[in-house]
């Protein structure tokens, strides 16, 4: 009879979820692990800190639609994994963490002072889904499933494994291993109630101004393709969250773009809501006066996987509780019964016409600016078009993120990678190198504001030594640009807002990768080229003009958004 350890266990359990690659700073305690990991054929990527390890996975799980595994050491390692836990949370995306242990929790109990022992599990449980620590070997394949299953089901998100390094070190006879295939044990919520799809169905239909708010959900259910169908049936006009941008392909007729803050207002005239996979939350004002209409005259349907976020923000008119591709294909069916297509209203395509000339305008006339330090619209608007069809766009910073989002069409599900709910800086490079990982044959380019960009820069390494070829701009103004306007108008201060004049192109070059700076506005498309075309990963750093950074069009509007959500 064969025998197999806790090591081979996990990695066997592992690989029935489809899981490909493993994040990891390499360490003894989960060293059994890592070997089998490698002798089956999992890849291994080794960032620089475990935080950004998280982020890695984070950006995976968004390009595929599935988990990935990153494992922290024990103590510090763990708790450098609070950070990325915390955030793939926050904006509910699948990562299954990892993290060793010296020996089994029964012997914690006692306070003796054990080095790099801590509460770990206690520590993470309130920024996971699902917490538990794995005491007998054998029991691994059982801990993986249900972590897994948690992970993907409802509103998705992360899940952490405690695992005694004597526990992956454990040998059991392998008749004792018990592993199911994933159909076992995942059971996605499906499609809504039908009565409650003919109520949502009905309402959409007689609706006269239709318009249709997709949030994240969309892309983590793969349902663009039904979010189409239903809009293109009701004649919609269609929105998205920050972070659902390219769900709909925003150079189609029927799209308005982001919600804020440069949304249209046609949502102050619509008479039916159809929000899908969206918590309406704050980045959505909750769906709620004065930016919405509200009821009684603004009526909602709101389809989400998980029912406890109905409801809260704003009263629902109709609930469907369902998975969003499930759920937009029930709803287009039975929508197909009730009604014929319809094109969009004279209203909403003078709402649509209005925002695409409102986004042109601005955006020539940024595409016109010279001169040295560049303008940061003129660098939006030159990375913006000049990305190839196929990117995968991240994004990080405050105004960068804001001129970002101004310039950018994104026209593909899962193509842009953005802490859209969470605002957790520092994700960028990691989120893009994770993106490449996942998709090899795309371009994968960050935008980054430099102070951002600090926060991990070291991934660069990664980078260079794992061969990911991805693009990193930096809107670069040496300084904490949107925390400076806004601390003069709230303290008359801008103390700690300046930072170095540093030369990050160099310290790329000294990390094995591609480096430029650019000065000059005629220089950004040039230098986007040749770092597209180097085969490695590539830093062009613009020094942009810090005045005009800090303030970005819809900055006000940005700000006055979150401050009216907390009164």
């Amino acid at each position: 009879m064969a025998r197999i350890d806790g090591g081979e266990v996990l990695v066997r359990a592992l690989q029935a979820e489809g899981i490909e690659v493993v994040f990891s700073i390499s360490d003894i305690a989960s060293s059994p692990m890592l070997r089998s990991a490698e002798a089956a054929g999992l890849r291994h990527v080794g960032p620089r800190h475990e935080s950004a390890a998280v982020h890695m996975a984070d950006a995976w799980a968004r390009c595929t639609g599935a988990p990935a595994v990153v494992v922290g050491a024990a103590g510090p390692g763990v708790a450098n994994m609070v950070p990325g836990l915390m955030c793939a949370w926050m904006e509910g995306v699948p990562v299954l963490a990892i993290g060793t242990q010296r020996v089994r929790r029964s012997t914690h109990a006692v306070r003796r002072g054990r080095f790099q022992f801590g509460p770990q599990v206690e520590v993470v449980r309130p920024v996971t889904k699902f917490a538990a620590t794995v005491e007998e070997a054998r029991r691994l394949p059982e801990f993986v499933r249900e972590a897994t299953r948690q992970a993907l089901s409802g509103r998705q998100g992360p899940v952490f494994l405690e695992i005694p390094t004597d526990v992956l070190l454990e040998v059991v006879d392998e008749d004792e291993v018990v592993i199911g295939e994933p159909e076992w044990h995942r059971f996605g919520p499906g499609a809504p109630d039908a009565a409650a799809l003919l109520a949502a169905a009905e309402l959409l239909a007689s609706a006269e101004f239709p318009v249709v708010l997709a949030g994240h959900g969309v892309h983590r259910g793969d349902a663009a393709a039904e979010l189409r169908a239903v809009a293109e049936h009701l004649g919609a006009l269609v929105m998205t969250t920050p972070g659902a941008r390219g769900a709909f392909p925003e150079d189609h007729p029927q799209s308005v773009g982001m919600t804020f803050p440069w949304g249209t207002p046609a949502h102050l005239d619509s008479d039916v809501i159809l929000a899908v996979g969206t918590q309406l939350g704050e980045p959505v004002q909750y769906l709620s006066p004065p930016a919405w209409a509200g009821p009684p005259g603004q009526r909602l349907v709101h389809l989400d996987a998980d029912p406890t976020q109905i409801g809260v923000n704003r009263a629902t008119d109709v609930a469907l509780v369902g998975d969003a591709k499930a759920g937009l294909a029930a709803l287009a069916e039975t929508l197909r019964t009730l009604s014929s297509p319809r094109s969009p209203s004279a209203a909403a395509a003078g709402y649509a016409s209005e925002y695409r000339d409102f986004k042109r305008l601005l955006l020539d006339s940024y595409a016109e600016l010279d001169g040295s330090p560049v303008h940061p619209g003129r660098l939006a608007v030159d990375v913006a078009r000049h990305l190839p069809e196929d990117a995968v766009l991240c994004v990080d910073g405050g105004d960068t993120g804001l001129w970002a989002h101004l310039a950018t069409v994104h026209r593909r599900p899962r193509s842009l990678l953005w802490t859209g709910h969470y605002g957790h800086l520092g994700t960028g490079l990691p989120y893009a190198i994770g993106a490449k990982l996942a998709c090899p044959d795309r371009p994968v380019v960050l935008f980054s504001g430099d102070g951002a960009f600090g926060f991990n820069l070291q991934e660069l390494e990664t980078a260079s030594r794992e061969g990911v070829a991805v693009v990193v701009i930096i809107n670069c103004d040496h300084a904490w640009g949107m925390e400076a306007v806004h601390m003069r108008k709230v303290a008359g201060t801008t103390i700690g807002v300046k930072l170095s004049e540093a030369r990050y192109d160099l310290v790329a070059q000294a990390l094995g990768c591609h480096g430029e700076l650019v000065e000059r506005a005629e220089d950004v498309v040039p230098a986007l080229e040749r770092s597209l075309a180097a085969g490695r990963p590539a830093v062009v750093q613009v020094l942009v003009d810090a005045d005009e950074n800090e303030n970005p069009p819809g900055l006000d509007d940005f700000a006055a958004m979150y401050s009216a959500a907390n009164t």
